[in-house]
């Protein structure tokens, strides 16, 4: 009997503070690590970010965790907080039914610039080409659409040609290392001042980089014309 009282008067203070969570948290656990898990009620994911960080530090608070990391939980997604001087920093974010891009989560609308090398061969201007693009992605980083600049020297040509095109890709990610994509390519041509047009499908592989992507691609062009591109994508906005 003792030792239940003893036991119960040990508990007490934590049953009374888990009693005292706030009202956007069902109720939460401690891994073995010692990290709190919080579980978030259907309430939560519509708040902002400030309410949400003034709820964490709340609900530190009632579980007497003056400082460290919580983490919340809810339908498979999360996030992880660090609690230091009575307030709430986010510090990451995850989501099982997001598709990712390095070990960070995707967000909508990511600008990004990619600079490339492109040999062209087949057709009658066999050529190395300079790429640049500047773009965003589209529909949770699921798709993306960019501006594209190539400067290209025909082999045996005194002098380069541009063109400037509109590259649209629909993105696979295949893990967190790397994914692939196809899509399609139209080009204008200034061809020695004469003006041409040109389309064409381009496909490749991404190996994903904190903060950017390594590309290979693909890209095929009418009247026979391909070539095969290395090159890096770097995120402007994260």
């Amino acid at each position: 009997m003792r030792l239940l009282l003893a036991a119960f008067l040990l508990l007490a203070p934590v049953l009374c503070r888990a009693a005292a969570l706030p009202p956007e948290f069902e109720s939460f656990r401690v891994s073995s690590s010692g990290l709190v898990y919080l579980k978030a009620a259907s309430d939560y994911r519509a708040l902002s970010t400030a309410s949400k960080a003034a709820a964490v530090a709340n609900a530190a608070s009632a579980l007497g965790r003056s400082g460290g990391q919580l983490a919340v939980e809810l339908d498979g997604e999360g996030e992880l907080w660090n609690v230091k001087d009575g307030g709430a920093a986010k510090l990451d974010s995850w989501s099982d039914k997001a598709m990712t891009f390095g070990s960070r989560p995707p967000r909508t609308g990511r600008w990004f610039a990619s600079f490339g090398m492109q040999s062209m061969s087949g057709g009658d201007y066999p050529s190395g080409t300079l790429n640049l693009r500047l773009g965003s992605t589209l529909y949770k980083n699921r798709y993306d659409l960019a501006l594209a600049y190539d400067y290209s020297k025909p082999r045996d040509a005194p002098e380069g040609r541009t063109s400037l095109g509109l590259v649209g890709r629909a993105l696979m990610p295949l893990s967190v290392h790397g994914g692939c994509n196809i899509g399609a390519q139209l080009n204008s041509v200034d061809n020695y001042g004469a003006k041409t047009r040109s389309i064409g499908l381009v496909t490749g592989l991404n190996v994903y980089l904190p903060g950017g992507s390594f590309d290979i691609t693909l890209n095929l062009q009418d009247k026979g014309v391909y070539g095969l591109m290395a090159g890096y994508t770097v995120f402007i906005t994260r």
